[in-house]
């Protein structure tokens, strides 16, 4: 990675470590394939009916719309800050700052929810079925334990586990979507699922790609290891595009199949099974197997944990390199080249939540809860994305300004995320999930006491005039 012409900060993490694949996989493992998919298709298909796969690919569809600003960005600006270093340099570091908290906060807590879920699976599936009884908080304690040693150990070692894990639970997914395909439940196979005369309810459908489209977040992931990364102007915007279109063919194939499987005739059932309707087709398809779904579900929660460990520890410390956070926490660990303060911090409040939040809501409450909040705060950081692609290649790059990249495609994500905000917020959901819009308010106003503590007085202000340089790497 060559020096940029503005690159005056160090950077201290293991530069050139890891090529495409694993960029790939840290962006694949942050959106979470299988969980993401066994864990939509009954709601996707109560809501839309025999069209959930259609849902997915309209999904897809807007998420391809969305990261077509992002594309650019990642090619310029290879940063560990992520969404800070490019809505800096587009727009100006007080929105910089706001966007990159926003994205760290929300991705040092994301494991919270994850590890309380994925322990209350295990809990669920190990006592009910085999009669081994762990409460789900030793599960989640054990995944977040895992995630500080992978952190703390280096970029290499969290890779090589998020691309055996990845790869693992989308063979698993994919094999259990080709099983149902070709052991079709009542109805046969039959592409009505793709066919937009069978779309029902209009409204249902739209709340369906509303979660479809949320199942697709964690692709921007790659950006946080682009100074990880070889030749990171190339790789991380392949990356991006790349996890983007594997996940959608994963999606849309695994949830035609999971229904072609269940049966076309009988969604009804499918969409109010009270078990997993991934575990019930594994036991029918594979001889009682759906442990082997289980494995895959662990594997999906714990690979979704180290990504986001990854993208918050990453995006923590380009922010704080730049003075916008405490210094300490752009600490890098010399051995392994990790930002360990950062890595500290994280794994704490991650653990802090999953028990202290966890364990009086329930572990299915918080995920539900944590899981909704990130859907809000997701919104303003695409759209204050899009507002900084736009803004930058106008006045910093005209030469390369394109109106369909940088007008036309940020109009229609905004105004699609603008959309889901408003059906997302009327009516209001019902507790506890109806505590997630103020959560994510809660957290921008923490990081606008930050923002204004940090500029209390004249000599801490020098980070804005840096918050959208790169760093020095050969």
């Amino acid at each position: 990675m060559k020096s940029a012409p503005n690159a005056t900060l160090s950077s201290g993490l293991s530069n050139g470590s890891i090529g495409l694949g694993g960029a790939l996989m840290q962006s694949i493992a942050q959106i979470s394939p299988t969980l993401g998919i066994f864990y939509t298709i009954a709601f996707t298909t109560g809501q839309a009916g025999i069209s959930a796969p259609l849902t997915y690919l309209a999904a897809f569809l807007v998420c391809l719309v969305i990261a077509v600003p992002m594309l650019g960005l990642a090619r310029h600006l290879p940063s560990a800050g992520g969404f800070y270093t490019y809505v800096s340099a587009g727009i100006g570091p007080r929105s910089g700052f706001i966007t990159g908290w926003l994205y760290a906060l929300m991705v040092t807590i994301v494991p919270a929810a994850l590890a309380a879920f994925t322990g209350a699976v295990l809990q669920d599936e190990l006592t009910g079925k085999y009669d081994f009884a762990v409460p789900w908080w030793v599960y989640s304690t054990i995944i977040l334990a895992i995630c500080f040693a992978c952190a703390y150990r280096g970029i290499v070692i969290s890779i090589k586990f998020l691309i055996v894990m990845t790869i693992f639970e989308m063979v698993v997914g994919l094999g259990l979507a080709v099983s149902g395909i070709l052991n079709p439940g009542s109805g046969g196979v039959n592409l009505d699922g793709f066919n937009p005369v069978n779309i029902s309810d209009g409204s249902g459908f739209f709340l369906a790609i509303v979660l479809s489209i949320f199942a697709f977040t964690g692709f921007e992931s790659a950006a946080a290891v682009g100074e990880e990364s070889r030749n990171p102007k190339r790789i991380i915007p392949q990356a991006i595009f790349g996890s983007l279109v594997l996940i959608g063919i994963f999606y849309v194939v695994t949830a035609w199949g999971l229904q072609i499987g269940w049966g076309t005739n009988d969604l009804e059932a499918m969409a109010s099974s009270p078990t997993a309707p991934a575990f019930v087709l594994a036991d029918r398809l594979w001889s009682g197997a759906s442990i082997i779904v289980l494995v895959a579900l662990v594997n999906s929660g714990l690979g979704v944990c180290i990504a986001c460990t990854t993208s918050a520890t990453r995006t923590i410390y380009g922010i704080a390199r730049t003075g916008a956070l405490p210094a300490a926490f752009a600490r890098v660990q010399k051995t392994h080249k990790t930002p360990i303060t950062a890595v500290v911090a994280q794994s704490l409040i991650a653990l802090a939540i999953c028990l202290g939040a966890g364990l009086p809501l329930g572990p299915y409450n918080l995920f539900n809860v944590l899981g909704t909040t990130g859907t809000f705060v997701y919104i303003p950081i695409f759209v204050m994305m899009n507002i900084a692609a736009f803004r930058y290649f106008r006045h910093k790059h005209p030469e390369e300004f394109n109106v369909w990249a940088y007008v036309v495609a940020p109009i229609v994500s905004t105004s699609a995320l603008v959309l889901i905000a408003y059906n997302s917020l009327v009516p209001l959901p019902a507790f506890p999930v109806v505590l997630a819009p103020f959560i994510a308010t809660t957290y921008v106003l923490i990081g606008v006491v930050i923002l204004f503590g940090r500029n209390l007085r004249p000599g801490n202000r020098a980070w804005m005039n840096r918050a959208g340089e790169l760093p020095d790497v050969d």
